[in-house]
């Protein structure tokens, strides 16, 4: 999987202008290349919808449960990039 970096750009681009800028980007297990918001929110669909838009058409974004944590404070959540 390839995603041209000028593509990760428009996304930051877009994130900064919905006010959020507490994004990483990592990858799991399998190699799958995954975003965090905050700390380990669940995004709105609105964010989800926006950046699927600018992904390559074989790519959309998966949300993905990565943990139950009650000490953190419940859920912990990311999304993966997969094929559709």
């Amino acid at each position: 999987m390839r995603i041209d970096i000028n593509t990760i750009a428009r996304i930051q681009y877009n994130l900064l202008a919905e006010g959020i800028d507490n994004v990483q980007i990592g990858a799991n297990n399998n190699g799958q290349l995954t975003f965090r918001f905050g700390y380990w929110e669940e995004a709105k669909d609105s964010v989800t919808e926006m950046i699927n838009s600018l992904l390559p058409d074989h790519l959309c974004l998966e949300l993905n449960l990565v943990d139950e944590d009650e000490e953190c404070g419940g859920e912990l959540w990311n999304y993966k990039i997969v094929r559709k």
